[in-house]
């Protein structure tokens, strides 16, 4: 199980990390800490460049929560809906074991 985990890692290591981050991106860098408006919780935001298209009206921003999850929010001025994605970064090779099966187990407790 050890020797997985070391793969995973040293794939996420060589490989960019999101298409609208600049390659090898470091999650530990870059980042300002911040609070929210109203209850004054705290967050990190990235300070860095995104890579975007030049005909992108789209509003980016890269925040760090304090529990270490990193989250892209996108803001279009002229779309009505919400929306949301995740992505995990991990999945059928790092389940334990004893326990196949359990990454599509949680896929689905996504959608409860």
């Amino acid at each position: 199980m050890g020797r997985t985990f070391e793969l995973l890692n040293e794939q996420t290591a060589q490989s960019s990390v999101s298409k609208f981050l600049p390659p090898l991106a470091d999650f530990r860098a870059g980042f300002v800490k911040r609070t929210t408006t109203e209850s004054r919780l705290p967050y990190a935001e990235f300070v860095g460049d995104l890579n975007k298209s030049e005909s992108d009206a789209r509003e980016y921003r890269l925040i760090r929560l304090p529990n270490g999850l990193v989250a892209m929010v996108i803001h279009d001025a002229v779309e009505s809906k919400a929306c949301a994605a995740l992505d995990v970064n991990v999945g059928s090779l790092a389940d334990p074991p004893a326990l196949q099966g359990l990454a599509h187990f949680c896929e689905h407790l996504l959608f409860l």
